[in-house]
């Protein structure tokens, strides 16, 4: 097996985690506030903007989020790797900033993106990870600092905000820079880099479920002349469940060094590391064989006490950038991202029968679980001078490495005991002891590719991007017991392109078209000749609209997009042998509209407002032709949050309020088959926050005010939705969080 018992103990152990505890957290805090009480500010009490602070190496499009108090960015990367605003990128793309994580304690990824309009938040197969949905596709990349990385791996770990300036979610396919993948979109996440002055913020927060938060984070030049700067940030949180016995415990690490080797040439080297020990509800709650809700307290947990899913995650970057003049820069990025996680756990399985109450029964088991990928990226960006005008263009390459190992066991003698859910104890369930490890595999995947994209100017008012990239995609899963390569599935130099207009109304206002596709490697299907069928298209076609005001403190979009997803497999063999036979015959079609705004309303006024019409089916399909694609992502969705800073004597007040809001949603499946529903629901949330004075403030978030109870996940329907996978929305809860920024 790739790693014993006694290496997953030893990690747990782990002298880093036993390092880090909240005495040491509160010590570093005292320690970095003391040395941060010497810096100079030249805010005013009354001053709602940071304290001026010198950012070294960064556009004016790149500024940090963090420095602006907007719910808005002055521009984005992630569609073109062209520094653009957003109204100068023809597709759909969402920020969400420094001050809004901070405004709603957006403190992991899973909740920043249950705040992003268009996506929808969905758990996986346990009931417990979190997989994101956009236009009714799955999310399967992630890229960080434009770098993309595989989900799967960072993903179950949901990285901590500490880290993070913001993040940006591009709707829609983006094959041009990260290759294979589904149609849905791509979530960049965007890194906090240092300062050219000192600078130091911290937070402590106390909640609902005895929620414990502590960061800290500490900005400084480490030269006299600051062309050499370091940043270090760390946060500790330790929580209780609404769902009894259920817990979390997180430290988080964060270091980055930044150095001017020359005045063109700037490199960067830091890590991240991740630690959570885990005790989740696995598997939801089942509910009754026709479907309906059993009415069990949302406090219940089916799991039992010893269920652990612990993980540990570190991740290396570093990147160099060299400027050759004014309009041509060279940027060379790297990332090695290594995740273990070890998985014990059991859950009731089986629908309930109404007049007998029984069907549950108790199951269980193990998986361990290695990560490690490495990704590079290579990118010329430039600006030319052509036919009088003055262009745009970006020539590139990179290349990504992934290697996921994974254990699977049972455990002895467990599993298969019948369970009253309305009186089930999990503290009478015996630990079954170590698992016997019955499976062991490793999946290689390795992409890259060369792309190009330009951006033409064609008359004062039209701009014309073009891009295309060739991909190289090779997959093969090993089964590590007998050494037998089970799988090989490979794409050569597949052609991905790209297409957009940007039509300037006037300074304000903005129409754009675009085209965008992505490929997905489905050789492991067989033809009735035996060869593998060629790649999954999903291609999307948007048009739209787009405004800035205020100089960009205030943008809006409004969009109309497609989705076609063709060449699906789809069977067409009675039987199925040495996967074979199918034929490219299936196509879905997702489509629908959107329209969002976000920044300064008036001075003072944030909001943060985006609605998603969108509905998928399958458009040809022999058994499900006709049929919902994703019925379990919402027909419509709405996410908005405001804050508003009180006018005169009453400015050291804010106050926020938010609203989500989406459709119903149903998941039908299992033998017979059931329909398991969720009625359409709104959940409300507010904030108060008080300023104490130019370095401190206090607020106070209330979620779910109105104490909705609502499912946020039906159970799966490869299993049947009655079995398991149904969970609850979290109650109404309160969290206090006192802040400080010098």
């Amino acid at each position: 097996m790739f790693r014993s018992s006694e290496s997953r103990a030893a990690r747990r152990l782990s002298p880093l985690r036993q390092a880090l505890t909240p005495v040491a957290l509160a010590v570093a805090w005292m320690s970095m506030h003391a040395s941060a009480q010497t810096l100079s500010s030249s805010a005013t009490a009354n001053s709602s903007t940071l304290p001026v602070v010198t950012v070294t190496g960064q556009t004016a499009k790149d500024t940090p989020t963090e420095l602006s108090n907007s719910y808005t960015a002055a521009g984005t990367t992630v569609g073109s790797k062209l520094p653009a605003t957003l109204k100068e990128t023809p597709q759909s793309i969402s920020v969400i900033t420094r001050q809004r994580i901070e405004d709603q304690n957006l403190s992991t990824l899973d909740e920043i993106m249950a705040q992003t309009p268009g996506v929808a938040v969905d758990l996986s197969g346990t009931a417990v990870i979190p997989s994101y949905y956009s236009r009714g596709y799955p999310v399967d990349y992630f890229q960080y600092d434009g770098v993309p990385i595989q989900t799967g791996g960072a993903s179950w770990g949901q990285p901590d905000m500490i880290m993070f300036d913001h993040v940006e979610m591009l709707r829609g396919a983006a094959g041009l820079f990260n290759g294979a993948g589904q149609p849905g979109g791509v979530i960049n996440l965007v890194r906090k880099r240092p300062f050219g002055k000192q600078q130091f913020s911290g937070s402590l927060g106390f909640g609902s479920w005895n929620t414990r938060r502590g960061e800290v984070d500490y900005s400084t030049p480490l030269n006299q002349s600051g062309s050499v700067r370091a940043r270090l940030a760390a946060a500790y949180d330790k929580r209780d469940s609404h769902v009894d016995y259920a817990n979390s415990e997180r430290t988080s690490l964060y270091g980055i060094v930044e150095a001017d080797l020359t005045s063109s040439t700037t490199m960067s080297l830091g890590a991240g590391y991740q630690k959570r020990d885990w005790r989740p509800a696995m598997m939801g709650m089942p509910r009754y064989k026709d479907g309906g809700d059993l009415g069990l307290p949302r406090s219940t947990f089916l799991s039992t006490p010893w269920t652990h899913w612990d993980f540990e995650t570190t991740q290396v970057f570093a990147d160099v950038t060299h400027s050759f003049n004014s309009d041509w820069q060279l940027k060379i990025s790297a990332v090695s991202d290594h995740e273990t996680s070890d998985l014990k756990y059991a859950y009731v399985t089986g629908a309930v029968d109404r007049s007998t109450l029984a069907g549950p029964r108790l199951a269980g088991g193990a998986n361990a679980y290695d990560n490690r990928q490495l990704a590079l990226d290579a990118m010329l960006t430039g600006a030319f001078q052509a036919f009088g005008r003055r262009h745009e263009l970006v020539v590139g390459a990179n290349w990504y490495d992934r290697q996921a190992n994974s254990e699977g066991g049972r455990l002895n003698g467990f599993g298969g005991t019948p369970v009253n859910v309305f009186s089930f104890d999990p503290r009478t369930v015996a630990d079954p002891g170590a698992p016997t490890w019955t499976s062991n595999s490793r999946t290689d995947t390795k992409q890259h590719g060369i792309y190009g994209a330009a951006r033409l100017k064609i008359a004062d008012p039209l701009t014309l991007i073009l891009g295309g990239r060739f991909s190289w995609w090779d997959t093969s899963t090993t089964n590590l017991l007998t050494s037998r390569v089970t799988s090989d599935y490979r794409q050569n130099g597949r052609f991905t392109p790209y297409a957009g207009l940007v039509y300037d109304l006037n300074p304000t206002w903005a129409l754009y078209a675009s085209y965008a596709d992505i490929f997905r490697v489905q050789s492991n299907y067989k033809d009735e000749s035996g060869a593998g069928l060629p790649p999954v298209i999903g291609a999307n076609y948007e048009a739209g609209i787009k405004g800035a005001f205020y100089g960009g403190k205030l943008n809006t979009s409004f969009a109309v997009f497609r989705i076609d997803e063709s060449n699906r497999a789809v069977q067409v063999s009675p039987t199925v042998v040495d996967s074979c036979c199918y034929a490219t015959n299936g196509k879905v079609q997702s489509q629908g509209f959107e329209a969002e705004v976000s920044g300064q309303v008036l001075p003072g006024w944030q909001i943060a407002a985006g609605y998603t019409y969108n509905t998928s089916k399958y458009k040809q399909d022999p058994t499900y032709e006709g049929q919902a694609f994703r019925s379990f992502s919402p027909k419509h969705l709405l996410r908005l949050w405001t804050s508003y800073r009180l006018p005169g004597d009453w400015n050291a007040w804010d106050v926020g309020a938010g609203v989500n809001v989406q459709s119903a949603i149903y998941n039908a499946g299992g033998t017979p088959k059931v329909r398991v529903s969720q009625a359409g629901y709104a959940v409300a949330s507010l904030r108060v926050g008080y300023r104490i004075n130019q370095h401190w403030s206090a607020a106070l978030n209330i979620g779910n005010v109105f104490d909705k109870t609502y499912y946020t996940r039906l159970g799966s329907s490869g299993f049947g939705p009655a079995n398991f996978g149904n969970v609850y929305g979290e109650p109404r809860s309160a969290q206090l969080t006192l802040r400080a920024k010098f």
